[in-house]
């Protein structure tokens, strides 16, 4: 699991490789929806992956790809809520890389304890 390191910046860009792959990728936050989208460009093929693609804590941004990983906002506060302003995603939230067996692993654990706490 990779953590992406934020900004308060209006646009963030970043470039890094990951599971043999370089990739840019373009953070920004939408004071229409109030939440975040992204772009992914894949270097060594000269094309995007996905852009426009937004986020929401919890939910796994490009689980419907053909990629070994997925992007997962996570809420530091615990709350489990989007963000509401830009600053929240330096502030609240974490930006996370992890392989879709990660994820699932991730989910069942959480089930699991949810089931041992009833």
């Amino acid at each position: 699991m990779y953590i992406i390191q934020t900004t308060y910046d209006d646009v963030l860009e970043q470039t890094f490789t990951l599971y043999d792959m370089n990739l840019r990728l373009t953070l920004r936050f939408n004071t229409v929806l109030v939440g975040y989208q992204f772009d992914l460009f894949d270097i060594n093929n000269n094309q995007y992956l996905t852009t426009n693609k937004g986020l929401s804590v919890g939910s796994p941004a490009l689980i419907e790809f053909d990629l070994p990983f997925v992007l997962v906002l996570y809420d530091k506060s615990g709350l489990g809520i989007n963000a509401i302003t830009k600053n929240d995603l330096h502030n609240r939230m974490q930006l996370l890389i992890m392989t879709k067996d990660e994820y699932r692993e991730t989910i069942r654990a959480s089930f699991r304890t949810e089931n041992r706490q009833s």
